[in-house]
């Protein structure tokens, strides 16, 4: 594992330790990751087999019990990776009890965030709907508002499921990002750059295609999105928790103790930054 020192954060490091994670832990990730494709694939093949979308009320069942998967895979990942790129092997039992103990932590946490960011774009639309002008002349300063917090707040899972306790974990994201929003912001549209093209032409090029075709086409097409959707948040969230790290280090010093990294203070020997339990 590289050892990082010094004020750079080091992007590029960064991402060449992500790949070379993803290069040998993959697959592991991958299978982990799968698990919130399930309810994705469902609906793909009851509409597939039935030749009808499921109903509404399904839609709404569905989409709430994919909530709460979706913060245990995201909470299973960032733990996994941390723990590899440490050189920590584990048991999926213990992978289980670490993401069960702070399950609700990282729910509530969620929670909070998607809160924090739907409050805003839900004024924005009551504005556009009642009065217009002054809804279009918010647009623009609201979606930048929205654009720094969600860097603002990127850590924030992060900090709940990696360190010893989820109080403080939006100060702690805040206090990583200070001084640094720009570098993370380059740094995350960097990495991101190939993902986003490949999403942007599937969009609107390839769904385009796809109009009056065999439905075993639609359908193959669907699943091969699913398959790219969890990649996709694999290579992301590890890349998100290694720079989560470097960011711990940074702010430890070399040889330094994080704050809040440990209820006993003792120091984990990685730039200070205290070890996932496992």
């Amino acid at each position: 594992m590289v050892r990082y020192y010094g004020e750079r954060i080091g992007i590029l490091d960064v991402i060449r330790d992500t790949f070379r994670l993803l290069r040998k832990n993959f697959i592991l990730l991958f299978c982990i990751a799968l698990i919130g494709a399930v309810i994705s694939l469902a609906g793909s093949t009851y509409a597939f087999l039935f030749g009808e979308e499921i109903s509404g009320f399904t839609i709404f069942l569905l989409g709430a019990a994919d909530v709460f998967i979706t913060v245990w895979i995201n909470a299973a990942l960032i733990f996994s990776s941390a723990s590899l790129h440490y050189g920590n092997q584990f048991s999926l039992a213990e992978m289980k009890k670490v993401t069960r103990s702070k399950y609700w932590s990282a729910f509530i946490a969620t929670m909070k965030l998607a809160l924090i960011i739907l409050v805003p774009i839900l004024l924005i639309y009551y504005l556009a709907i009642v009065i217009p002008a002054v809804g279009v002349l918010v647009l623009l300063p609201a979606f930048c508002f929205l654009f720094y917090l969600s860097f603002r707040y990127l850590f924030v899972v992060h900090s709940v499921i990696l360190e010893e306790h989820a109080i403080g974990a939006f100060k702690n994201s805040s206090r990583l990002v200070d001084g640094r929003f720009w570098k993370i912001v380059g740094g995350t549209l960097l990495f991101s750059a190939i993902f986003i093209t490949i999403s942007l032409i599937d969009t609107f090029y390839i769904a385009d295609t796809l109009i009056g075709q065999p439905a075993w086409v639609i359908y193959l097409h669907d699943v091969a999105i699913s398959f790219y959707d969890v990649a996709l948040l694999v290579i992301e969230t590890a890349f998100t928790t290694l720079l989560y790290l470097r960011l711990r280090e940074l702010e430890a010093g070399p040889g330094g103790s994080a704050s809040n990294s440990s209820t006993d203070g003792s120091d984990s020997g990685y730039g200070g930054y205290h070890e996932p339990k496992i």
